[in-house]
């Protein structure tokens, strides 16, 4: 058995989330199947971090392990063949034996977007939270001190 590290981006807008939800598509449930249309196991995928409704990745680690003869860029292809076009394959390489995405994460980095003003901007509606009025800057940044 070999261990597997692959690294996804993808537009979470029509998705519950990264887990296995009965109430909806999710991340993990479509690459799950695109790895047993691929590899013909049955294989559990396991994020470096769960992400909920919408959100979006743009270099979410995963770690799973597979049987598989295929070399990590053939499965990287094939995968990428297999998925839905709002999920991306980026990367796939061959991990050590045992390496578990969650366990082995050495730091996560999230980014929130905040679009401001009177007008919303229609292109960034999946991608910033949009507030009407203008925020104070500066009080964020006082506030922001304190943490």
């Amino acid at each position: 058995m070999r261990s597997f590290r692959l690294t996804l981006s993808y537009d979470g807008t029509a998705y519950v989330g990264w887990q296995v939800q009965e109430n909806g598509r999710t991340i993990q449930a479509e690459l799950e199947a695109a790895l047993r249309q691929v590899t013909g196991e049955s294989i559990r995928a396991v994020a470096s971090g769960r992400t909920d409704a919408g959100v979006h990745a743009l270099g979410q680690v995963v770690s799973f392990h597979s049987g598989t003869r295929l070399s990590a860029e053939v499965l990287r292809k094939a995968l990428d063949a297999n998925l839905p076009r709002d999920i991306v394959v980026l990367e796939v390489r061959e991990a050590t034996v045992g390496f578990h995405a969650i366990r082995d994460a050495l730091r996560k980095r999230y980014r929130y977007v905040v679009q401001d003003g009177p007008i919303r901007d229609v292109f960034s509606r999946t991608q910033a939270w949009y507030v009407a009025q203008r925020l104070d800057v500066e009080a964020m940044w006082d506030a922001a001190r304190a943490l």
